[in-house]
Formats: C-alpha cells, sequence, structure tokens
C-alpha cells in the first residue's frame, strides 16, 4: 500500500469520515429509491415497448477506440441496465485489445481503488480503478463515445491502476482524490465492489468467450502450419527415394490394365509386412478413379493406415488415408506411388499379393 494512503489508517483522517458520510447517503438514497420503483413496478401494468421506435432511438456504436475516450457499453455488457453503463479507455494494449475501467454510479469515490475525475455529468464522477480489465477492441466497439477524460485525469487514473495492480508508488496528492480504505470485513463497500464486479461481469464473459475463440483459432492455424511443413518436407523426402529407386516404385504399372479390356474394373493388391496390413487398388477405368482400401486378414480394417500419405511418383501429395480409404484420380498414380509413415516420414515396403 502507497505510505500516502497507509498514513491515513494510522491517523485519525477527519476527511476520510466525511467521505464515507457522503458515500453512504447516497448509497441509502439509492436503495430507497430503488425500494420505491419496485413498489410503483408492482402496482402497475408491465409497458410496452416499441421495438421499431426503441432501435431508431439508439445511435449507432462508433468503433473508433482512442485512449480516454468515456463510452457507454452495449446493453448487453451489462448485467443491469439502470445507471448508465459508462467506461473509460485506459489504455491501449496488444494489437486488438485495450485497457477499460467502470465509472462508479456515485460521485464519491468509495475505496482507494477510486478516485474522483473532475468531471461534473454524473456517472462519470468517479473512476473505478480497481475494477480495469484488458478487453477485445471489438468488444469496447459496441459502445458510444460520450465524451473524454481530462488528460491530467487520464494520467493519474493509469497511475492508481498500475498501483492497484503492482504497488507502485502514488503521489501523496492522490489522497485528496481517492476514497478511504476499506478493512473492515463487514464494511458495505464491500457489497458495492461485489455489486459492480456483478454487473460488468458480461463484458469480461465476452471478452473471454473472444479470447477463448482466438486462442482455438491460432492452435488450428498452428496445428496447419505443423501439418503442411510436414507434407512439404514428405514431399521432398518421398519425391528424393522415388528418383533412387526408378519408379515405378509400388503398384500402379503402366501395364496394370494389360489384361483387362481397359473399361472392366480390376484390383491389384499389395501387403505391407511390417503393418500387417494389405491394400487392394481398386481400378475403376470407366470413372477415371482409383480407390485404395486397407484390410487385415482379408477384413476391412477402417483404423488401418489413418493419415497415412500417399505421393504420386513426382513426390507430389495425393493425400491421405481416412478411415481405411483413399480415392483419387487414376492419372495421378499412372506411374506409381509410395506410401509415407505419418509418424516417421519412412516410406512404407509394399509387395504384391494375392486374395
Amino acid at each position: 500500500m502507497n505510505a500516502s494512503l497507509l498514513s491515513r489508517i494510522l491517523t485519525d483522517d477527519g476527511n476520510d469520515a466525511v467521505l464515507l458520510d457522503r458515500w453512504r447517503a447516497e448509497r441509502a438514497a439509492e436503495k430507497a429509491l430503488a425500494a420505491a420503483s419496485d413498489e410503483d413496478a408492482a402496482s402497475e401494468p408491465p409497458a410496452v415497448l416499441d421495438a421499431a421506435r426503441l432501435a431508431a432511438a439508439v445511435d449507432p456504436y462508433d468503433k473508433t477506440i482512442e485512449p480516454g475516450q468515456i463510452r457507454i457499453l452495449a446493453p448487453d455488457l451489462v448485467s443491469d441496465p439502470g445507471n448508465i453503463p459508462y467506461v473509460a479507455v485506459l489504455e491501449p494494449g496488444k494489437p486488438g485489445l485495450c485497457l477499460v475501467a467502470p465509472f462508479s454510479p456515485y460521485s464519491t469515490p468509495a475505496t482507494e481503488g477510486e478516485m474522483e475525475t473532475g468531471l461534473v455529468p454524473v456517472g462519470q464522477r468517479v473512476l473505478q480503478c480497481w475494477h480495469d480489465r484488458t478487453v477485445a477492441e471489438s468488444v469496447v466497439s459496441r459502445s458510444s463515445a460520450a465524451g473524454a477524460l481530462p488528460q491530467g485525469a487520464l494520467e493519474d487514473a493509469r497511475a492508481l491502476s498500475r498501483h492497484v495492480l503492482s504497488g507502485q508508488p502514488l503521489p501523496e496528492s492522490f489522497s485528496a482524490v481517492v476514497g478511504p480504505p476499506t478493512l473492515s470485513e463487514a464494511d458495505p463497500r464491500r457489497e458495492h465492489v461485489a455489486e459492480s464486479t456483478a454487473r460488468f461481469e458480461p463484458l469480461a464473459v465476452a471478452t473471454r468467450a473472444l479470447e477463448a475463440e482466438r486462442a482455438r483459432a491460432d492452435r488450428f492455424a498452428a496445428f496447419r502450419a505443423a501439418i503442411a511443413r510436414r507434407l512439404r518436407e514428405a514431399g521432398e523426402r518421398a519425391g528424393a527415394i522415388i528418383d533412387a529407386i526408378c519408379v515405378p516404385a509400388y503398384g500402379m504399372q503402366d501395364d496394370a490394365l494389360a489384361a483387362g479390356d481397359g473399361t472392366r474394373e480390376t484390383t491389384e493388391t499389395f501387403r505391407a509386412p511390417e503393418l500387417g496390413v494389405e491394400i487392394d487398388v481398386d481400378h475403376a477405368p470407366a470413372e477415371g478413379k482409383v480407390r485404395l482400401v486397407a484390410y487385415r486378414n482379408g477384413v476391412r480394417a477402417e483404423d488401418a493406415l489413418e493419415g497415412f500419405l500417399l505421393f504420386d511418383k513426382d513426390g507430389d501429395l495425393v493425400g491421405l488415408f481416412e478411415k481405411g480409404v483413399l480415392a483419387t484420380d487414376a492419372d495421378r498414380l499412372a506411374g506409381g506411388f509410395l506410401l509415407v509413415s505419418p509418424e516417421t516420414l519412412e516410406p512404407v515396403f509394399l509387395e504384391p499379393a494375392s486374395r
């Protein structure tokens, strides 16, 4: 805790008592008004809103986010729209992020983490720096600009935010603009802190959801990049291996259909002894297609060869086995093919077999 704030605890600071009395009076008035409003609402029929007129009355959101702005959040970003949901933009963050702090509905700072802004409009007089948070600009952009903090207040808010986060010392002058420290567990200001936290929880939820989606997208992009890199490496390796063994490597010899009439479907079978798998290469000349199907002991094996890579004679990737099957155009394999393990990127030895 800052020395200037600590001194307020150790001394009988009459100003703190005045601040607390002012805050408590506002709190009591607010609760009395809420109770009266609840009674009135119970005795009156529910109001019917004209959705079209309501939508027409709402200004479009201003998506330009700048430090120092005071903004009014969209109603769905707060749990209680009773008070205008003002927030101040304190700092730009990482790309696509910014630091914002909500305003208190009161005109007196309740705690040492809240500060007077010097502004006159109700709802903009006290900033809750204890409640600042990094949020996505795309979330904050669902708001309308409603003024700006004076430069001095913006600098003070940034300093108080850093103090709350890391204990960075504050100038002595801050004792005049921040609230008294909270000490007792029974202090009613703790209830105020809990209410403020709950009120802006939808803002936090929206940000967390967006961050989770971005994290998933980043992981997927990294996965795709890794797969692309492995396929490129495998292609280069396959090309070198095929060249070394003089294609055609395995199967699909140029005379594979010599015994047929060029239109009849035929099947070649190969065995991968190290894997205990057989592969039927089904030719469908009429369709111009070839289908490779994995078997174990003569029985279809959908779990066999999952993800194994098939390359053509030029070392280009043809495709991957999925559920024990890989289908492609016949001309892709016209001169031979090479089967490669996805784990080791090593070629799989195949030998002709029969059923």
